[in-house]
């Protein structure tokens, strides 16, 4: 026990004695460290809950993914329409060649409609509950070989390829409107935002590495197997991810 002691009576002063009890103090101060981490430890275990339901519900988007990629491959494969996806990446290729002429951003007939039949398929796939609610945007990605082109253009002297495949996405998008009498347009995602998108990459995302090919004495026939797998058009499908570091942060 602390105590004070009382001054001398004679100085007038009556201060009483203070009681403090040290067993009592440390008691409570246990007490209040208990709350704490019990408050703790609750808020840890709700956010892992929270985590834990945002990791399956994206697992959950991404198996939908698979699942659509998968019955696009199919059915296109039934329309003689060929078509490689990539399940994990997210990805449904197109190889250029079928769809425009070396250097050119201008469909082929075939390519019109390859593109067609692609369009109707996604508007009828699109508006399945589970695929809205799972696919973000769907991007369609323009791609080249290393090659330059020497095309002329109305407004400069030559396109670059980078030029030439954001006009080979946009004329897709295009067709795919076209084709569709606008009704592309008018999907969106579970935010209610428009659900493609559109842009060009050249060769700056090959598939097959040119200049590797050459380093290894590639023969010509097998640089031109080469340039054409780089040579594409892609529809990247995103998934919904929900804000997991808004959990995180509070």
């Amino acid at each position: 026990m602390l105590t004070r002691r009382k001054v001398n009576e004679d100085n007038g002063s009556d201060d009483g004695h203070y009681y403090i009890s040290i067993s009592d103090l440390m008691t409570s101060l246990l007490f209040i460290f208990i709350l704490i981490l019990s408050y703790v430890m609750l808020s840890f275990v709700k956010k892992e809950d929270e985590l834990s339901q945002k990791i399956s519900k994206i697992k959950q988007n991404v198996k939908y993914r698979g699942e659509l990629l998968q019955s696009l491959q199919k059915e296109l494969k039934d329309e003689n329409i060929s078509v490689k996806i990539d399940k994990e990446n997210g990805n449904m290729r197109l190889k250029s060649d079928v769809l425009f002429k070396q250097g050119s951003a201008t469909i082929s007939v075939k390519g019109k409609q390859q593109i067609g039949e692609i369009a109707q398929l996604l508007i009828v796939k699109m508006i399945e509950p589970k695929y809205k609610r799972a696919i973000d945007t769907i991007f369609i990605e323009g791609h080249t070989d290393s090659v330059p082109i020497r095309v002329s253009n109305k407004c400069r002297s030559q396109w670059s390829n980078k030029e030439l495949s954001s006009q080979r996405a946009i004329n897709t998008y295009s067709q795919m409107s076209l084709t569709t009498n606008n009704k592309i347009n008018d999907l969106r995602n579970k935010k209610d935002k428009p659900l493609f998108s559109y842009s060009g990459y050249a060769d700056s995302r090959q598939l097959c590495n040119e200049k590797e090919k050459q380093l290894n004495g590639a023969t010509p026939e097998e640089m031109k197997l080469c340039r054409s797998k780089n040579r594409r058009i892609e529809f990247y499908f995103t998934v919904n991810t929900p804000n997991i570091q808004k959990i995180v942060e509070h």
